[in-house]
């Protein structure tokens, strides 16, 4: 390695645009991440003449603007030879004297991609332009030493590659066992035997009896309110048998109170009142408190919406995949609330156990039965009412079997849990061992350019300036540029009607489609051309 030459990788890539004359829908090519390699994209109803395709050939290297610090790179395969992408999947010639893997696995050792994300620049959604990635650095040794190192890597990755696979049919089988357990549990079978002995509690349709007759108490005293969305049970609805101990009921029928999270705009002051959002759930259901957002405690939402112990957090909206996730609030009673994308529920304590609802809501059959029928697919999102919520059929076992289920179900998560840290832990320590080997075969060029880009990109950041102003907002990009005049980016876009600071992702991806469109097709805006990140009207 000593006697490699350094070149730049520029030197080596020549980006190819040739253009397609007759693009083809059922023709194109996308770039997955986490070095997932390259695939036909499904087919779309895109909109014609908006983009310009161009014709990509088979041992091309090819990665995604806006991702290749997520590992969207690869080699095109020959399946793929002729297929399509934007200039948004920029593809390269290689050079004759290297070889196209010599540059995938440049930026695969050592996780070498995910440094690059300081690079990234642009409008909307940033990205990382060729010329951004030319200047650095790449060991170069002869085509014949190439080949030998690689033959070698390709053994090593071979290995690793089936290791991983074993480790995915792991975590698979761990992620099935959970399921598995959450299902006998709520069906009742993981408390067979303790019913056995346990013969004179009292059952669950005795329970529903005292748990009617405490809602009327609290709606005569005024407490709650007389609730009329809940709907009938039909028994053609009751999707398995139960225990004749147990009692199928809705959920509506046991539970205090059910309301929407606050819409106020939050803040980032840790001195005011933290905000659940729906990233705060977990997808096994557990609240974590991370990237927490605030409002003042003197606003009109609360105490109304504070959160108290044993309260179910519930996701009414996101994707279609993660709306329904749940979760049990265990912190102090008036510390924390929670976003309008959610739902509190408050069970009635007394009489339903909270972990052993959430248990049921995020178990299996719930979701297949309950939750996934009902629910309503937008753009970009799912919806799941808190009507739909208290309507969901749910089985009550008397509240001590409640108690044993939740003790039955924690022991057997946490062994479960164990299983999978060991799993992870394994995961990581192959991934350490591939990178560590890949950088020993490789070399580190130790890229100071990458440094010093990414620091110049952080102090134009905090230098620029910033012209964001808050009478001027949810306007069209035109308008906004007509009102200020030259505008960058990132105050455009949260001046504009695209804007949501509760769905950030969303939002950018929106707001990017919309200025495309405008650059592209309307031609109605232009990037400064000597003041990059900023546009302008034609």
């Amino acid at each position: 390695m000593k006697d490699w030459k350094k070149v730049k990788l520029g030197s080596l890539l020549t980006e190819s645009k040739i253009l397609s004359e007759t693009p083809d829908t059922d023709k194109r090519l996308r770039v997955r991440l986490n070095m997932l390699g390259v695939e036909k994209r499904p087919k779309t109803n895109d909109k014609e003449g908006a983009t310009k395709y161009y014709k990509r050939k088979a041992g091309q290297f090819i990665y995604g603007k806006q991702n290749l610090h997520k590992g969207a790179f690869g080699i095109i395969p020959q399946e793929l030879d002729g297929f399509e992408s934007s200039l948004d999947i920029p593809a390269f010639d290689v050079e004759e004297s290297c070889y196209p893997e010599w540059i995938y696995y440049f930026f695969k050792k050592g996780n070498f991609y995910a440094k690059l994300e300081g690079l990234a620049k642009g409008v909307g959604s940033k990205r990382i332009n060729p010329n951004q990635i030319f200047d650095l650095d790449i060991y170069l040794p002869s085509k014949y030493e190439q080949k030998k190192v690689l033959e070698e890597i390709e053994e090593i990755e071979s290995k690793y590659t089936n290791i991983l696979i074993e480790i995915e049919n792991q975590r698979n089988w761990v992620f099935e066992l959970r399921q598995s357990v959450l299902d006998k549990a709520i069906r009742g079978g993981l408390t067979e035997e303790w019913r056995k002995t346990n013969q004179s509690i009292e059952s669950a349709h005795k329970l529903l009896d005292r748990i009617i007759a405490d809602k009327k108490r609290l709606i005569k005293e005024k407490k709650i309110k007389p609730d009329k969305d809940v709907l009938p049970i039909s028994m053609d609805e009751i999707p398995f048998e139960v225990p004749d101990t147990w009692k199928w009921t809705k959920l509506g029928n046991i539970i205090q109170d059910m309301v929407y999270g606050t819409s106020q705009k939050t803040d980032d002051n840790k001195n005011n009142v933290p905000v659940l959002r729906m990233g705060n759930i977990t997808n096994d259901g557990k609240l974590n408190f991370d990237n927490l957002k605030y409002i003042s405690p003197d606003h009109s939402d609360l105490p109304k919406l504070f959160l108290k112990k044993n309260d179910i957090v519930f996701n009414r909206t996101n994707s279609y995949e993660l709306v329904g996730k749940s979760a049990v609030f265990e912190e102090s009673d008036n510390k924390y609330t929670l976003a309008s994308y959610l739902i509190k529920v408050t069970p009635l304590k007394e009489f339903l156990n909270s972990f052993y609802l959430n248990n049921y809501i995020i178990s299996p059959t719930c979701r297949k039965t309950q939750i996934e029928p009902q629910i309503i697919s937008q753009t970009n999102q799912a919806n799941f009412s808190g009507h739909k919520l208290k309507n969901i059929l749910f089985p009550l076992p008397p509240i001590k079997e409640q108690e044993e289920i939740v003790h039955k179900v924690d022991k057997f998560m946490m062994f479960i849990s164990t299983l999978d840290l060991e799993i992870q832990t394994l995961k990581q320590y192959c991934e350490q061992i591939s990178q560590s080997l890949l950088i020993r075969f490789l070399g580190d060029e130790k890229n100071e350019l990458l440094n010093v880009k990414i620091e110049t990109a952080k102090r134009d950041s905090n230098l620029r300036e910033k012209k964001y102003d808050s009478k001027t907002t949810l306007m069209e990009l035109v308008d906004l540029l007509k009102e200020h005049g030259k505008l960058h980016a990132e105050d455009l876009w949260k001046m504009s009607k695209h804007f949501d600071n509760k769905n950030i992702g969303d939002s950018i991806d929106l707001f990017y489609a919309d200025l495309k469109e405008k650059i592209e097709t309307d031609k109605t805006i232009k990037e400064v051309e000597k003041d990059k990140g900023y546009l302008e009207l034609v």
